[in-house]
């Protein structure tokens, strides 16, 4: 009888060790962003610019805004320079990788990454008042970004 509770006590120790091991690993401190705070379209019937003759150069972004409260991203990266940028950095031109993240810098920073997966197009998101905003065109890869362009910093008026 003596064995079998020594057997009993020393599997409840253990498993209350590998509990209190398993619950204190400290897991990856990754920064989230708020995507709730973007609130972004990217459908490009829905970004369409107001004005008639809207010229962008080939390999630059543009941000700005557009009906009050939402802002409209165009970005156009010639083909020649997205194979160049990525023989650079020795990663293969998969077009899975183009990202375009929005930076919202208010009372805190946040970011968040859109998947375009296009080297030429057009979003449009909602803009939070007080707060400045900024977008990268980017390659995302092995969990970082790698820039390409920056645009211009843009703010709601109230």
């Amino acid at each position: 009888m003596t064995p079998l509770i020594f057997i009993v006590i020393v599997t409840a120790v253990l498993c209350a060790l590998v509990y209190w091991v398993l619950n204190t690993i400290k897991h990856d401190n990754k920064i989230k962003s708020a995507v709730h705070n973007f609130n972004y379209e990217s459908a490009s019937e829905l970004a369409i610019n107001s004005t008639d003759k809207f010229y962008l150069a080939e390999n630059s972004i543009k941000i700005q805004r557009s009906e009050g409260e939402y802002a409209l991203v165009f970005w156009n990266l010639s083909r020649s320079r997205w194979e160049s940028i990525c023989a650079e950095q020795s990663i293969s031109p998969d077009m899975k990788r183009i990202v375009l993240r929005v930076n919202e810098a208010g009372e805190s920073f946040n970011y968040s990454d859109m998947w375009v997966r296009t080297i030429a197009g057009q979003c449009r998101f909602h803009l939070r008042p007080e707060t400045a905003y900024y977008v990268i065109l980017g390659i995302k890869y092995r969990k970082r970004l790698i820039p390409i362009f920056t645009s211009n910093t843009i703010m709601r008026q109230s």
